[in-house]
Formats: structure tokens, sequence, C-alpha cells
């Protein structure tokens, strides 16, 4: 296999696969289920905005007591299947994208997004994008975006056998997309309409409103 010299990584929710509203609307089923029925659901205001970071404190917050790893996993479940109950569409030109990316002999791709695994899975097998499971990096041992970005890229480089990339793109549609490619220091290609006026406003450069438009 010959050595891919840049990597793509790619957020889902919103940017392949049409489900922001969708996870959202699961998210507060899911905290309901745990017994929770007063919180903050402005989810974009907490210090990270990942499923396993924004449930913990909600949970520890209103309950006064741990969010275990068993709870964690109970949340998992209704949320999954929650989702599993929507129509789930992709970000147009997504698979299509993904499957011509892994063709190319220069470009590598992996996911890294701030929802649990089984819903991100599930979000990805429903519109037909196949994937190795090592490129795919969730929340659920990770709360903060930019380690599981780092996470995402460091498996890149053991799925395609390679030390180093010469350039690697962080594809999102949320300004903590965005935050977290600048933290790290990634180049950053923003996608869809709903928050391109924010992302211009903090920085973004280049911008797709979808993925059927996407050029590399």
């Amino acid at each position: 296999m010959k050595t891919k010299k840049n990597l793509l990584v790619f957020d889902i929710d919103g940017t392949l696969t049409d489900t922001v509203a969708i996870h959202q609307k699961a998210f507060i089923q899911a905290l309901q289920a745990l017994g929770i029925q007063s919180f903050n659901a402005a989810f974009g205001t907490y210090q990270h905005h990942t499923d396993s970071h924004i449930a913990k404190v909600i949970y520890e917050s209103a309950m006064g007591q741990p969010f275990t790893p068993s709870l964690l996993e109970r949340f998992e479940a209704t949320l999954y299947e929650e989702i599993e109950q929507a129509t789930i569409k992709e970000i147009k030109g997504g698979k299509k994208l993904v499957e011509k990316l892994e063709q190319h002999p220069d470009f590598g791709i992996c996911f890294a997004t701030g929802s649990l695994y089984k819903p991100a899975l599930l979000k990805l097998e429903r519109v037909g994008i196949a994937f190795d499971p090592l490129q795919l990096v969730a929340s659920n041992q990770i709360e903060e975006r930019e380690n599981i970005v780092t996470q995402a890229i460091n498996n890149a480089k053991t799925h395609y056998q390679t030390s180093h990339f010469d350039r690697i793109i962080s594809i999102g549609d949320g300004l903590w997309d965005l935050i977290t490619a600048q933290n790290l220091n990634l180049d950053f290609i923003g996608i869809g309409t709903t928050n391109q006026d924010v992302l211009i406003a903090h920085g973004m450069q280049r911008h797709f409103i979808d993925l059927a438009h996407f050029e590399i």
C-alpha cells in the first residue's frame, strides 16, 4: 500500500450526516431517561462539546453523584435507541466523497466525533459510509475534542502504516470543530451554511455548502 501523504479528519454530525437536530433531541431524551428534567440545553456553552463531557456535567450537577461508566453505557444505549428510530440522511455528496478519497493515492481519512461511539457508527452505516473501526474515534473515553482528534490522527497513522502526514485538514460544520483545528494547528475546511457566518467571524478561510461541492 502506497503511503498516504495527507489526512482528512471528518466530523460526523452536520458534516457527513444531517443529524444535528436528531442527535440533540435524542440526547435530551437520554438525559430524561436518567431522571434529569432540568438542565442547560445550550450545548455549545459547555467547556467541551462532546456527549461524554456534557452528559457528565449535567448528570453530576443534577443528581449530586458521579457519572459512572455504567451510567455512560446506559446513556449511550438510550441515545442509540432514539437515533435508531430516526430517518438519517447524508450531507449531500458525503458517501461519494469518502469513497473517492479512500481510492485517492495521496489522501487518507478518519473520523473524529464528539458523539458517543455506537450512535456515530449507526449514522455512518445508515448513509452507507464504510470504514475500518480504527478510523473512528468517539467521546466514550475522551471528553476533550482536541484529544479525540489527536487520537484519530494517531490511529490513522497506524491504519495507513505511516509515521507522518505532510498535511492534516480538519473538516467540520461547527465552531467547536474550527477552534479544535486552530488549537491543534491544523488546516480547516467548513461545511454547510448553518454556522457559516460565525465560522467566518472566527477565522474560517475555506468553505463548501455541502460535500458534493467539495474540492481539495
